[in-house]
C-alpha cells in the first residue's frame, strides 16, 4: 500500500473514546475495524465512473462527494492493520486481474422521513449491461500510490472508484469495471441531491 511514512509517523490522531480514535472527521473504531466520516449525494441520476470523491475529485461522475481528506481516511486504514496492493500497478493490471488489497464492506446511511436508513453502498449504483443493482459483495481497499512523495488520492480526490482506478484508495473489484458505459447512479434507491450521510468501512480481512 502507498504511504507517506513522515505523515503516517506522526499523524493527527485523538482518542475520544477507548478505542475509538479521530483523525479530522474521520472516526476509527479498533475494536471492529471499522472507519466513518461525513459525506453527501452528489449525483441523482447519470453516468458515473466513482462512488466516492473528495471536493478536488471529479464531481462530474461521482455518486458521492465529501469534504473529508483522503489522506485521513489512509491514515486510519493504515493504523487498523489494513493491507493495500503494495506495488505501483496499472489501470490494465486492475482490469485483467484481481485486484490486490483488503476486502471491505462499504455502507451508507442517512435520515430519511425522521429514521435511520442504511444500505450497501452498491445499492446506489445500477449496472445498465445486467439491467440490475450492482452486485452485492466487497470492495477493495488497495490503497492508492505514491507519485513524487504524494498522495494521489489525496491530491485528486479519489476514494473510491467504481471504474478500475489504482490511484484510489478503494476499487470495484465486479466483472465490467473496464467500462465506462455501464455505471449509473441507481436513481431508485439514492437519496435527494446534496442529502448529508455517514460513510462506512467495513475491514474484513486480508484478501488473499
Amino acid at each position: 500500500m502507498a504511504e507517506n511514512t513522515n505523515v503516517v509517523a506522526n499523524p493527527p490522531v485523538k482518542e475520544v473514546q477507548p478505542g475509538i480514535f479521530e483523525i479530522g472527521k474521520v472516526r476509527l473504531d479498533k475494536s471492529d475495524r471499522s472507519i466513518s466520516f461525513p459525506a453527501a449525494i452528489n449525483m441523482t441520476n447519470g453516468p458515473v465512473e466513482y462512488l466516492l470523491v473528495s471536493a478536488v475529485g471529479k464531481l462530474h461522475e461521482s455518486v458521492l462527494k465529501t469534504e473529508v481528506d483522503p489522506m485521513h481516511i489512509h491514515l486510519s486504514a493504515l493504523l487498523l492493520g489494513a493491507k493495500g496492493a503494495q506495488t505501483n500497478l496499472t489501470v490494465h493490471d486492475f482490469d485483467t486481474k484481481e485486484i490486490p488489497g483488503e476486502s471491505i464492506d462499504l455502507l451508507v446511511q442517512w435520515t430519511e422521513d425522521g429514521r435511520e436508513k442504511k444500505v450497501r453502498a452498491e445499492q446506489l449504483v445500477f449496472n445498465t449491461a445486467t439491467l440490475k443493482v450492482t452486485t452485492k459483495g466487497p470492495w477493495i481497499y488497495n490503497g492508492s500510490q505514491v507519485h513524487g512523495g504524494t498522495l494521489v488520492a489525496q491530491r485528486d480526490g479519489l476514494i473510491v472508484a467504481i471504474m478500475s482506478d489504482p490511484l484510489a484508495l478503494m476499487n470495484n473489484p465486479r466483472p465490467g469495471r473496464e467500462n465506462d458505459e455501464i455505471w449509473e447512479v441507481n436513481k431508485s434507491s439514492v437519496p435527494p441531491l446534496n442529502t448529508p450521510v455517514q460513510f462506512i468501512l467495513q475491514f474484513k480481512g486480508t484478501k488473499k
